[in-house]
Order: C-alpha cells, then structure tokens, then sequence
C-alpha cells in the first residue's frame, strides 16, 4: 500500500475532468470517473428542482416533505449527483442521488437508496435510541445528586465541623465518580454501537465484490460520520448492484452556502476527500 504522499501525488496526475476517484488498496493506484456526458443530465437535473421545487417530481402526489424549500433554510443546500451508464444491451441509464438524508428522509422516488441496509438500520435504530436515553436519564441524575453533594460540602466547610466536612467530602466524591462512570458507559456504548451501524454499510464494486465498509475504509484516522451517505458511493453502489456500467458522473450543490461557504449554488464539486476518497478507489475497482 502506497504512503499518502504517493497517493495525492497520483491523484494530483488525473485528468482534469476527473470528477470521482481513489485509491484501492487491492490494486495499489487511483481508480477515477471522468464528467464524460453527465453534466447535460445535471444541468437537467438541475433545471427540473428548479421548477418543480421538490424532488418527488416523478408521483403523482407530493409530499410536503420533499419540497426544496428546506435547502433554502438556516442549515443549507444539499450536494446532489448523476450517474451515466450503460446496461449489457448498451441502453443508456441515468441514476440520480442526493447526499445522506433528504428532510430526515433516506429514500424518494426516482432516487438510489442508501448504500447501507436501511431495513437493519430501522429495527435497530429504536433499541439503540431506548438504551442511548436511559443512560442519559442516569446522567441527569447523577449530575443532579452530584450537584446536591457539592452544595453541601460547600456548606460544611463554611459552617460544619470537620466530621460532618469530611462526610461531605466523600458523598461528593462518591457522587462525581458516580457521574464520570455514567458518561463513560454512554460514550462506550455510542463509539460500539457505531461500529456495528458502519457494519450496515456492505458497499459493492465492479467485481462483484461486498464489504463493508470497515474493510473498505483504509486511513486509520477512523470513518469520519457520513462516510457512504455522499452521492457518488450511492450512485455507484446501485451501478454495481443493477449491473450497470458507469460513463460518467457529476456533482453539484443546490441551495443556501453551507455555514463553511465551501459549497455554493449550483456549482460542480467533485467527490470529497476524507469520507470519500478512501472508499471510492475500491468501489471503482472492476470497472
């Protein structure tokens, strides 16, 4: 495996149009997409939320849920993603994707689902929310009795004899070790949890490959939160599952600047690269 140094100096050398890229592992260069011809699909992708102002444009009946107007709030836009491809009859196929959730939604209509098996995730999702709020109940509750300790150790050493100050002493400290453990177990139990929620994300390439993307994901500085969710894992996660072969892909940003102003109004972005990157060398592989 290639250092890091190596590898920017490999993905520095791609075309310039080169939109979708990273490095695997398994064949030690940069696999990458070009635009090819998916820009006119965006621009018609585009033009088509431009109108109609919500992205369910392909149902008869919208939902409130799915307009644009979201975009345009404090939290601001959204990137969104096409795919060119082909089918084994060499038919055109265009795919479209939005970035993680769209309005605390994971699917629409007309769009590629998510990368991770969004079935799993909704049986598991209530269990780890129950467990996550009774630790935090017991946060709550040992911060309240830590508090009452505290006050009456500063009681005791203002007005109270030395007994009743060390009493004091030791029910506050009782009570912060009591209060250090209880977010220890939560934060234990959210960093486990994680991991198993990654595991979900089995993500496919043109070798017919699947992994997950624990053993996809090659830098050891951790998976950052949102690794897959982005447009081009999910546009090429479902190019793979379908058979398609990809041509060309593109991305671009619709809405308010996001908070960092890195993202901008129906500009073209390629992939990112710390959650990205790392993953796209091996999902590109095959092709």
């Amino acid at each position: 495996m290639k250092n890091s140094t190596d590898i920017d100096h490999l993905i520095a050398s791609l075309p310039k149009d080169a939109t979708c890229y990273g490095y695997c592992t398994t064949c030690d260069e940069v696999h990458y997409l070009t635009e090819g011809n998916s820009r006119k699909y965006a621009l018609e992708l585009m033009a088509e939320l431009e109108q109609n102002k919500r992205i369910d444009f392909h149902t008869p009946d919208p939902e409130p849920i799915f307009s644009t107007d979201c975009l345009w709030e404090k939290r601001g836009g959204q990137m969104f993603g096409v795919l060119e491809c082909v089918d084994a009859d060499g038919n055109t196929v265009v795919l479209r994707a939005f970035s993680g959730q769209f309005n605390t939604r994971w699917q629409a209509e007309g769009w590629v689902p998510p990368t991770f098996d969004l079935e799993g995730y909704s049986r598991m999702l209530p269990k780890i929310e129950s467990s996550v709020q009774q630790m935090t109940d017991d946060i709550e509750s040992c911060q309240q009795k830590a508090d009452q300790c505290t006050l009456k150790f500063e009681e005791a050493m203002r007005s109270g004899g030395r007994a009743a100050q060390k009493d004091c002493r030791r029910q506050m400290r009782e009570a912060l070790k009591a209060l250090a453990l209880a977010k220890k177990n939560r934060r234990t139990y959210s960093q486990s949890m994680l991991s198993v929620f990654q595991d979900l994300y089995q993500l496919q390439n043109f070798k017919g490959d699947q992994r997950s993307i624990l053993n996809v994901f090659y830098e050891d500085r951790g998976i950052p939160t949102g690794s897959g969710d982005c447009c081009a894992p999910k546009l090429l996660h479902a190019a793979a599952q379908n058979g398609l072969t990809p041509l060309g892909l593109t991305e671009f940003y619709f809405g308010k600047e996001n908070k960092a102003s890195t993202r901008f109004h129906k500009e073209f972005y390629p992939g990112c690269k710390n959650k990205c990157q790392p993953i796209l060398g091996y999902m590109l592989c095959g092709l």
